[in-house]
């Protein structure tokens, strides 16, 4: 798998209700939430119990009031010493307003860990709100991915491991932080940092010149379990003047979103490029 990350395999769900977080009651039926205290100069800050040599995945949904806004998750990792030993963050756009979207990160908790953080921050004034967040340790146990992928392909059928661009033609570079973007001005995916190895050995995205089945071990489930299903999309145009990033249309953000629903492998920064 992709430089060595985990596998989203669920061994247990710690759901905390905004209850808990800032006192006021959330979802029953359908997701209510509560309004997040968050500013583009005031982020929100929530402490976590993590364990170490673990895994994990969090997920929050998040709507706001204003077209196009964008979210971003940190979870950063201290030391006893309180040194920083780890960093992650994932950035989302919440396009259409007062639509729920789901946003999660999956991240590595070291044995030396002291401390956790979670951060949430907004790049506009408006108002958030947020609802249920989800803590999932993961494992890699060969019987529990088996289980898990069973288990999302008998609920939603059609189950993507991955996310593949095809920018042949636009003249598309290779960057640190790429990012993509609709035609209507949403961040699709915007995997701004992760641990420092990641990215010297990985990057947020794979290049490759074609969909070979060694470049497609980017986005598997896990090396014992090769399970590889790429949603294919196309770009439409390249962002100036860098030319890392790039736009697809609006339809083929929609298609990405419903396959999230099923599994978000954004959330584990499974995305190739396709360039020339």
């Amino acid at each position: 798998m992709k430089g060595g990350m985990f596998v989203s395999v669920r061994i247990g769900v710690v759901t905390l209700t905004l209850l808990c977080l800032i006192g006021i009651v959330t979802q029953t039926a359908a997701a209510q939430g509560a309004l997040l205290p968050v500013a583009p100069d005031h982020p929100y800050q929530q402490s976590l119990r993590l364990d170490p040599n673990t895994s994990y995945r969090i997920a929050v949904d998040f709507k706001t009031s204003e077209p196009n806004a964008i979210i971003s998750l940190t979870i950063e990792l201290y030391d006893s010493d309180g040194e920083q030993i780890g960093q992650s963050q994932v950035q989302r756009g919440l396009g259409v307003p007062n639509r729920w979207y789901n946003v999660g990160i999956e991240f590595f908790v070291p044995e030396n860990v002291a401390a956790a953080n979670l951060n949430v921050s907004v790049d506009q004034e408006a108002s958030y709100w947020w609802d249920t967040l989800r803590i999932t340790k993961l494992e890699t146990s060969l019987t529990a991915i088996r289980e898990f992928w069973e288990d999302r392909i008998a609920t939603y059928g059609q189950v993507y491991t991955g996310l593949v661009v095809d920018t042949r033609g636009l003249n598309v570079g290779r960057g640190m932080s790429p990012r993509i973007w609709s035609e209507s001005g949403q961040l699709i995916y915007g995997g701004i940092s992760a641990t420092y190895d990641f990215l010297q050995h990985v990057g947020l995205v794979s290049y490759g010149n074609e969909l070979t089945p060694e470049l497609l071990k980017q986005i598997a489930v896990d090396p014992d379990y090769p399970l590889a299903v790429p949603l294919v999309v196309k770009a439409v145009r390249v962002v100036e003047p860098a030319r890392t990033s790039v736009v697809i249309s609006n339809e083929t953000a929609e298609q990405i979103l419903r396959a999230l629903a099923a599994y978000d492998f954004l959330a584990r920064f499974a995305v190739i490029f396709l360039i020339d």
